[in-house]
């Protein structure tokens, strides 16, 4: 299509129609912007524009407007040319766009025809492409999968083979790479499929008829002989060199084959190469544990080893170990028998050393070295338990001239771990009997507390209280006779050198002063084990003694007060026990019982406030016979109250009789004197609590504590004591008055029962009555006397207190 023809008219008009909308800078301004300045004004103050000044401007405005069109035109008119052609190519353009466009129509509409177009065409072949390629995947998978179980067919069509002519280890390893490929599928669909289900499951079949195979070898290559009653006892194990293959129990492809024999060492080599030996072989581990070597060692003075073999691995049948034990007819020699044993399991069982056409020597010397430290080490370990359990714990000695002998036993046992240790069957890490042997002190130290606690016990358990005098054991007594060796005694109430001790006592005081010199000639750490030891019996006697004796103890007071004095006489020989061990012992600057002594003191006197706290109920039990002394004029009352007074005066002669040879003289009367304080307080209480005593019953009760007077006799022979314990201040008293503090009192109150008024105030005013508080003198003297104005005046007197007391009356 050609484009129009332009003329330069129209071309002019066209131009100047689009400049005339642009405003010029030489327009002259609008009416609407022009502002007239008003007549008679202007910036400068000049004469303001005339109408002819306007009209001129105008027209030279005009005349510069009409020249800038000129030029306008002229610029126009000169470049017309070149844009006339340019609109002319502009027009060719247009055309050959809409002929492209016009054929791209055409394309499309043959690109998307719904039956014929291209587009539909591709698609098909894509679609006809992924199906062919589908199918060439799945023929290639197909094929993968027969390939791989073309290969495990190949593989477990050889295991029937191997089996029936006993090769164990090569039907394994066909079952091994059987698993091996099927656990590596070549694709998912072989993974998932039910032929390599089968597979596996054939596999696994095959796998537990090898393991069943196995054993049925071993059972069939491994007899055993069990003990039986007979006197001479045997037990024996056969290993049978050439083994039965038992038949397949699986399905057979073929019926013409048939089992054969296969030799020990091949069995052995398939063991350790299914890594089944440990597992198939423990019953042998615990045949020869349990009934060869645990006998050998229990019994070893009755135990005979024989061994029956042939000289070359090739040409034997079996080989077998017999055990017998017979009375006194063992070798006596428990580390050599033991090394027999091991040896023959190293060269009979193991084949250590065997070599011959039939195996190769050197790969078989690997399955001896499994077999010895897997096998054999658990067996040599046990076997050296067990020697030091039944052999070297019981042969440790247990004096010291026994120590010194079992440096042969120990010689024994580490050369015997020496071979174990050379043919394999121990590492350095295991050397059980060197260390046991090396630790010989401690171990004779353990059995020496065992065997004291042992002998302790049976001691302190002993219904046997024999007694002795423990001045007599002190006749022999070095440092008893050297008062200045030792750190003696200062509390006179707990020596025990005047008392009794029972055997008891004495033995076990002499069971630690033994262990303990023991204890001097051995090193530190065996020392101080003995040490421990004696005092671990101290302590067996603190618990046992109070409760395997409890009834004893309580019920028998001369038993218990024995048993006081068995403390502290034990406590008073650990206290010499420095002394006697100036140097001490290994380890030890001075061997002290500093907490077992005040212990053992404790534990004696817990048990005498027992014994004293028992008595006392018993003597206050006798005085509530007295029903508090009223109306004791009343002869059935006097009766009841004499009768009380009586058991009392019996309750303590009966307590001296069995208190007296056992106690110490101090300790003796402490006691002794402390029961019959609280029975005098308890008398004067209840008679001072009497509100009305009459004449007669004054008599009367005055007569009571008479009786009570008797038992001033157990006091008799206190003076030296007293006096060796008051020293200058002993001023010729009254015993009594020393152990029974109330005791001059209660003699005070039997005498105002008996005194006249007058000679009541008479001692009253020499200060002899001190011993009453006043309130207590009131309430006597109302009692007994009648209210009278003499009874008044001297009330009134005692009021005002005691005169001072004499010298020879202070107490």
């Amino acid at each position: 299509m050609a484009p129009a023809a332009v003329s330069p008219l129209s071309f002019t008009r066209s131009v100047i129609a689009h400049l005339s909308d642009i405003p010029l800078p030489l327009s002259p301004p609008q009416p609407s912007q022009t502002t007239v300045a008003p007549p008679d004004s202007s910036p400068n103050g000049s004469p303001p524009a005339t109408a002819d000044d306007l009209v001129q401007t105008v027209a030279t405005l005009d005349m510069e407007i009409q020249t800038i069109k000129a030029q306008v035109y002229k610029k126009l008119l000169a470049n017309y040319g070149a844009f006339t052609e340019s609109f002319e190519y502009t027009f060719e353009l247009k055309d050959k766009i809409d002929g492209l466009l016009e054929q791209a129509d055409n394309m499309a509409s043959r690109t998307t025809d719904p039956e014929n177009g291209l587009r539909q065409t591709v698609m098909s072949a894509l679609v006809e492409h992924h199906e062919i390629s589908h199918k060439v995947q799945e023929n290639n998978s197909i094929m993968e999968g027969l390939k791989h179980f073309s290969c495990v067919g190949d593989v477990l069509s050889q295991y029937e083979a191997y089996m029936d002519s006993g090769k164990i280890l090569q039907a394994g390893h066909c079952i091994q790479q059987a698993a091996k490929t099927l656990a590596r599928p070549p694709n998912a669909g072989v993974a998932s499929s039910h032929i390599t289900r089968s597979l596996t499951e054939q596999c696994a079949r095959m796998t537990e008829a090898i393991d069943h195979m196995l054993d049925d070898l071993v059972a069939n290559a491994i007899h055993y002989q069990y003990p039986t009653d007979d006197t001479n006892i045997q037990v024996k194990v056969t290993i049978s060199y050439d083994i039965k293959v038992p038949l397949l129990a699986l399905p057979r492809s073929s019926t013409d084959s048939a089992p054969g024999l296969i030799r020990w060492h091949a069995l052995i080599r398939a063991l350790t190469l299914l890594d089944v030996a440990q597992e198939k072989l423990r019953p042998l581990q615990k045949f020869l544990t349990q009934h060869v070597l645990q006998p050998l060692i229990e019994h070893y003075s009755d135990a005979a080893i024989l061994i029956g073999h042939s000289t070359s691995y090739a040409s034997a049948k079996e080989t077998s170990l017999l055990l017998e034990l017979n009375p006194g007819h063992g070798s006596g020699d428990i580390f050599r028998d033991v090394l027999i044993v091991f040896e023959f399991i190293h060269r009979n069982i193991f084949l250590n050393g065997y070599s011959g056409s039939e195996f190769n020597a050197d790969e078989f010397s690997s399955d001896t070295e499994i077999l010895t430290h897997v096998l054999g080490r658990n067996i040599a370990k046990e076997a050296c338990t067990m020697l030091s359990k039944f052999y070297l714990s019981q042969a440790v000695p247990s004096d010291i001239n026994g120590l010194r002998d079992f440096a042969s036993i120990a010689l024994a046992a580490t050369r015997l771990e020496n071979e174990l240790i050379a043919l394999g069957f121990l590492t350095e890490a295991d050397r059980d009997l060197r260390a046991f042997v090396e630790n010989i002190d401690v171990h004779y130290t353990n059995k020496k507390r065992n065997i004291l606690l042992k002998q302790g016990r049976a001691v302190i358990m002993s219904e046997d209280f024999k007694t002795i005098q423990v001045k007599d054991l002190d006749k022999d007594d070095e440092l008893e006779k050297d008062g200045d060796g030792w750190s003696q005694i200062t509390e006179t109430d707990t020596d025990v050198k005047e008392s009794c001790i029972s055997l008891k006592a004495k033995q076990l005081v002499d069971m630690i002063l033994s262990t303990l010199h023991e204890a001097g000639s051995l090193n530190e750490n065996a020392s101080s084990h003995l040490y421990k030891a004696t005092r671990s019996l101290i302590d067996l006697y603190r618990a046992l003694m109070p409760v395997h004796h409890v009834r004893t103890l309580t019920n028998v007071p001369a038993l218990a007060i024995l048993f006081y004095n068995d403390c502290m006489y034990i406590a008073r020989e650990l206290e010499k026990v420095p002394a006697r061990l100036e140097n001490g012992i290994p380890g030890m600057d001075e061997v002290q019982y500093d907490d077992s002594i005040p212990a053992l003191k404790t534990l004696a006197r817990k048990w005498l406030d027992i014994q004293v706290q028992k008595q006392r109920e018993e003597l206050m039990q006798s005085i509530d016979g007295a029903g508090e002394f009223q109306d004791s004029s009343a002869d059935i009352n006097f009766d009841a109250c004499e009768r009380s007074m009586k058991q009392v005066v019996l309750v303590f002669k009966h307590l001296g009789k069995a208190w007296k040879p056992t106690l110490s003289p101090m300790t003796f009367y402490k006691v002794l004197g402390q029961l019959l304080n609280e029975v005098s307080k308890r008398v004067i209480k209840e008679l001072e609590e009497l509100t009305d005593i009459s004449e007669k019953e004054s008599h009367k009760l005055a007569t009571l504590c008479g009786l009570l007077f008797e038992c001033e006799d157990q006091f008799d022979s206190a003076g030296p004591i007293v006096e060796a314990a008051k020293g200058d201040a002993y001023d010729d008293e009254d015993p009594i008055h020393f152990f029974v503090p109330s005791w001059q009192k209660f003699q005070l109150l039997a005498d105002i029962l008996e005194l006249s008024f007058a000679e009541i105030m008479t001692r009253f005013r020499a200060g002899q009555l001190h011993m009453f508080e006043e309130g207590e003198l009131r309430d006597l003297i109302c009692a007994i006397f009648a209210d009278t104005p003499l009874r008044k005046h001297n009330l009134e007197e005692i009021e005002q207190g005691h005169p001072v007391a004499l010298p020879h009356h202070a107490h």
